[in-house]
């Protein structure tokens, strides 16, 4: 699968201070085109999920449950890093369907994503989580 994207550099400390100026007070939109697996049956909705390090599988993202965050009580920061004991992350991704397609036989639907809070692998996860991944998304 392709990706295509787009890359800003500031090309000044002034231009820098304003574009984190801009995505801190979310004016710039992160919005995105995915192919996901199977049919999303609801037209437009919201993925309301926090996200946490995946203990198991580092260096990937996933959905933090109250049995997640049990088992990390107890590690220690120096053997598996203090990145990996960090509390949830909140994350906020809301979806649009704009088609409904068959590839290859197998139902796929186009979405718009667009990306409120910004995490790490955050559509990725999302996406996953209410049962439609990313297709070639492993």
């Amino acid at each position: 699968m392709d990706t295509s994207g787009l890359v800003v550099f500031a090309r000044t400390n002034a231009a820098l201070r304003g574009m984190n100026s801009l995505f801190r007070t979310r004016k710039v939109t992160r919005k995105y085109e995915a192919l996901v697996c199977g049919h999303v049956a609801q037209d437009s909705g919201s993925v309301d999920l926090p996200l946490m390090r995946d203990y198991e599988c580092p260096p990937f993202m996933r959905v933090s449950t109250d049995d997640h965050q049990r088992a990390l009580i107890g590690l220690d920061a120096e053997v598996v890093g203090k990145k990996m004991l960090e509390s949830p992350k909140d994350s906020l991704t809301t979806y649009e369907v704009v088609s409904r397609e068959d590839m290859d036989g197998n139902d796929v639907s186009r979405l718009t994503l667009t990306s409120i809070s910004g995490r790490t692998h955050q559509l990725n996860v999302h996406c996953a989580a209410i049962g439609h991944a990313i297709v070639g998304d492993t």
